[in-house]
């Protein structure tokens, strides 16, 4: 025969489900996110008259780690678009990175605003251990 808990059952079984989890929280160590800090820097370079982008930016990754972006940038004025990617041996600190990007179509750059959007993941020992993107409005310069 099954009969309804006590309250003053039921108040203990919470407290101590909650204790639980709260020692769990306080105890478990924090996840580690492997790619941090990272961003396109809101200034990039145009060269080789409108051919070439020059675009930088900062990662952190975990030590031991390398780190692969690729980056493409777009301008809807002129319809133009450019890649490029970089390897990183990663430091456990902040690094900056650079990536010389390509035009992949007839159309050239212009100084004036653009878009950016980076795609990295890293790997240690061949595995990966992470992918993000992230996509940043840019400023393109001349030289």
């Amino acid at each position: 025969m099954l009969t309804e808990p006590t309250p003053k059952y039921v108040k203990c079984f919470v407290s101590a489900a909650l204790a639980v989890t709260l020692a769990g929280l306080f105890t478990a160590p924090p996840a580690f996110a492997r790619i941090a800090a990272n961003t396109i820097d809101s200034q990039a370079i145009v060269t080789d008259n409108g051919h070439h982008i020059i675009v930088t930016g900062p990662i952190a990754c975990a030590e031991s780690e390398r780190a692969f972006l690729r980056i493409t940038v777009t301008q809807r004025e002129t319809g133009a678009v450019a890649e490029g990617s970089t390897r990183i041996t990663c430091t456990g600190d902040a690094q900056q990175w650079e990536i010389h990007a390509s035009v992949q179509n007839q159309a050239v750059f212009e100084e004036g605003p653009a878009t950016a959007v980076a795609l990295a993941h890293t790997t240690d020992r061949g595995d990966i251990t992470d992918a993000h993107q992230w996509l940043v409005d840019i400023t393109l310069a001349g030289e």
